[in-house]
């Protein structure tokens, strides 16, 4: 349980720095700067976006699934499990960002993306034991 909340708060820290890296250089002032003009970059290939896209899909269900258990077996008092599905959910929403923003993974080349998706990959393989972890009552 340990590894998987080391792995989602890695792919968070992950997604954040890729979210966040840019180009040094300050914005060109000419027409094609602007939203309208611009493009998305191609650090995307359509099978990686089509891979995340399942992965999520998988995932979401399953995340409703651990945080209606958690709810209802008391494990909403447990602050680690908290943290657990928050980081989830927060890494669900840095996927939907990722591919329906424009340039959503920043600069992250195409082989990071790769690493991205084998990581939400290990999460939704994860999620099972969260559900049945999540299924048995709260005890301190």
């Amino acid at each position: 349980m340990k590894k998987l909340l080391v792995l989602m708060m890695a792919l968070a820290m992950t997604l954040s720095l890729a979210a966040c890296g840019g180009n040094a250089e300050p914005p060109a002032s000419t027409p094609e700067s602007t939203p309208a003009a611009a493009e998305r970059k191609d650090n995307v290939t359509p099978e990686q976006a089509a891979a995340i896209v399942d992965i999520m899909a998988k995932m979401g269900p399953l995340y409703e699934e651990a945080a209606a258990a958690a709810t209802a077996n008391g494990w909403d008092q447990d602050e680690l499990a908290v943290q657990e599905l928050n980081a989830v959910y927060a890494i669900m929403d840095s996927a939907r960002v990722g591919l329906g923003e424009l340039d959503g993974y920043g600069d992250t080349s195409t082989e990071d993306i790769d690493a991205v998706i084998e990581q939400y990959q290990a999460m939704l393989d994860e999620m099972p034991n969260l559900v049945t972890k999540y299924s048995e009552p709260y005890s301190n």
